[in-house]
């Protein structure tokens, strides 16, 4: 860095500091506060631990409904960050219903539960309820990061039942790309059989130490600085504390669920392998036919590009396409440059295709 530019900054620094000191204890209170998921929505269907979240468009057009899987160890507030940044706002803003699948937190009785479950019961009971609610034989499906297998699994399942697949941040290849290395290897160098059979739910905090452990730098003193550093942004805080509410609010993982992602999925990759077996059903990738469109972030660090696109070697379409923007995996529900570019571009491209 340029001496002069780097003196401007520091100068800069410690012009604020003494106004950041003053405004630490609002900030703190307003970081606490915030919480993404303002929408108002409707529970249609629920099955413990599963709840269908519907959002009504204000000026409801006859749009194909957008179905929402997101990933299972998240809070699906993410996709209501804020009324400016909202994923769900996009798709309401056209009139198009909007239905999200809240896996939701599993008790003690549910460790059983595994990827057959939530692929043919609770996947499949959702979309059920879409469609008899809006009257439709398909709808638009769209599944974000640890949901895109069930997603893509379901679509193999039920073609007639899917009319277009978004597939957000997916990761579909797990031996391709080195920023999926790590996972890799701590998924090998754990005895996930053990855990799985220690906890009836699998806790979100053993999660987050792998993510910890995935950019330890970014988490433990990247992060923080960036925070103080522009403690006297009132908005920048509001966006951190949304972020915080939302990490803070994951699911536990059923026991059998946790087990059969990491042993068949991550290990095994037997997904597109074309050897994943959901009620002795075996799932072939080529059965799917609905128009694909992936969403992928150039910056993504925990599903890199090349653990995306050999999906669209392995569905049977022949209309795939892929919308790359400049921002990270999460960035892609939150950034601006998603929903100034990249969700009118999905929406626009939903809208053509009924």
């Amino acid at each position: 860095m340029d001496p002069l530019e780097l003196s401007r900054q520091l100068t800069n620094r410690a012009v604020r500091t003494p106004r950041k000191l003053g405004q630490a204890p609002y900030r703190t209170l307003q970081l606490a506060a915030a919480e993404p998921g303002e929408t108002p929505y409707d529970v249609v269907y629920e099955e413990p631990p599963v709840r269908l979240r519907r959002y009504d468009p204000e000026r409801p057009t006859d749009a194909t409904p957008v179905v929402i899987a997101y990933a299972f160890i998240n809070d699906p507030s993410i996709l209501d960050f804020s009324p400016q940044r909202s994923v769900v706002g996009r798709f309401l803003e056209r009139g198009v219903p909007v239905y999200v699948v809240d896996w939701g937190d599993p008790s003690r009785i549910d460790r059983s539960l595994g990827l057959t479950d939530y692929v043919t019961r609770f996947l499949a009971n959702c979309v059920g309820t879409v469609r008899e609610r809006e009257g439709t034989e398909s709808v638009h499906l769209l599944g974000y990061s640890t949901s895109v297998p069930l997603v893509v699994a379901y679509a193999a399942l039920f073609p007639d039942r899917v009319r277009t697949l978004v597939l957000q941040g997916p990761p579909i290849d797990f031996r391709a790309g080195d920023d999926l290395e790590l996972f890799r290897t701590l998924a090998a160098g754990h005895d996930h059989e053990r855990i799985a059979s220690v906890f009836d739910a699998v806790p979100t905090p053993l999660l987050e130490i792998g993510l910890a452990c995935r950019k330890p730098v970014e988490y433990t003193v990247t992060a923080p600085l960036r925070l103080w550093d522009r403690l006297d942004d009132p908005a920048f805080v509001e966006g951190q504390g949304r972020k915080l509410e939302w990490v803070e609010g994951g699911p536990d993982i059923p026991a059998r669920l946790y087990r059969e992602f990491v042993g068949d999925l991550l290990l095994e990759n037997r997904l597109i392998e074309n050897e994943l077996e959901l009620g002795g059903r075996r799932i072939e990738l080529s059965a799917i036919d609905a128009p694909t469109l992936l969403v992928l972030g150039e910056d993504d660090k925990f599903v890199p590009r090349e653990a995306s696109v050999p999906i669209l070697e392995a569905i049977g379409t022949d209309e795939a396409e892929i919308v790359e923007l400049p921002t990270g995996h999460v960035g892609l529900s939150v950034a601006d440059v998603a929903h100034d570019r990249g969700w009118p571009r999905v929406a626009d491209w939903l809208a053509e295709r009924g």
